[in-house]
């Protein structure tokens, strides 16, 4: 059913050596603005790619050879491009030798959201999301769903954009690697939105509707955004962090556009909020093997 062309085909990006080179020149520009304008203030990100152990530490009897540090934090835009292009790379090499090892084989993706208002604020959505999918991906449901499907690995990507209605939308695509062609797709869906509606409504979240569970194949994703997204293709969606970023740039770089100061501050306090409220650990994506 999932063979490693049709994989490709979605995963595949092609970027030359003069394309790469100038967005990531783009990210050490916005980087350093944020760090002017005071939108980040971490002095480990405002030492990333600068000398450390410069000449003028280095005595005739002991010269100490310079070199350049890295801080490693996700709100650097421009580490955050190596964390996520690291990535990118293991889950798209692990996931693509699963498709040829076995016909049987197949993967899904899982998306989940949960209902929330205005008034809820990120840093209570994201801390009760987060507990809610710790708790659920414990549940006996979804111990059960795993042995029924007999699942060989998943791993989960969160993302972070922003609605008209509900402001702030955090929600999660969990990829689910597994050995079972037997079980339908809406058997996955009835288990994953049993066990989610329950674990959402523990921590204060109203009843989910039925489609805040989505399970989509791998086919079907050609017509959907890849769980795994590059910066450039996050900074085209609206109001997600890397947007924000390169909006307030834009901004900054517009002293003739109405309402700068105010849209400035406005884009400021958003991009503080978020990296206040997410750390390293919320999108490492790390891939969970199943015995």
């Amino acid at each position: 059913m999932n063979t490693k062309d049709q994989f490709e085909r979605y995963t595949k990006e092609d970027l030359s050596s003069d394309q790469l080179e100038m967005y990531i020149q783009e990210d050490k520009e916005i980087r350093d603005l944020l760090i002017k304008e005071s939108v980040i203030d971490d002095y480990r990100i405002s030492r990333c790619c600068k000398f450390s152990n410069s000449e003028r530490n280095n005595t005739p009897t002991k010269p100490v050879r310079s070199f350049i540090t890295f801080c490693k934090r996700y709100q650097c835009r421009f580490c955050r491009r190596k964390i996520i292009d690291t990535h990118r790379k293991n889950h798209y090499r692990n996931n693509i030798e699963f498709l040829e090892n076995d016909d049987r084989n197949s993967i899904v993706m899982i998306t989940l959201t949960v209902p929330h208002t205005k008034r809820d604020t990120l840093p209570s959505i994201h801390d009760r999301f987060k507990k809610s999918m710790t708790n659920m991906k414990h549940s006996r449901k979804f111990r059960n769903l795993r042995k029924m499907t007999n699942c060989k690995f998943h791993y989960t990507n969160y993302e972070l954009t922003e609605t008209r209605d509900s402001g702030f939308h955090f929600h999660s695509h969990t990829i689910f690697g597994f050995q079972n062609n037997d079980v339908s797709l809406s058997t996955i869906e009835d288990v994953i939105y049993d066990s989610w509606k329950f674990e959402t409504m523990k921590m204060n979240f109203k009843r989910p509707r039925r489609r805040s569970v989505s399970v989509d194949t791998v086919e079907k994703l050609k017509n959907l955004t890849y769980s795994d997204k590059s910066i450039e293709e996050l900074s085209k969606i609206p109001n997600t962090p890397e947007n924000l970023e390169k909006k307030f740039k834009e901004t900054y770089e517009s002293p003739s556009s109405k309402l700068r100061s105010k849209n400035l501050k406005e884009i400021k306090n958003k991009i503080i909020t978020i990296n206040k409220t997410f750390s390293k650990r919320t999108r490492q994506s790390r891939i969970y093997f199943c015995k």
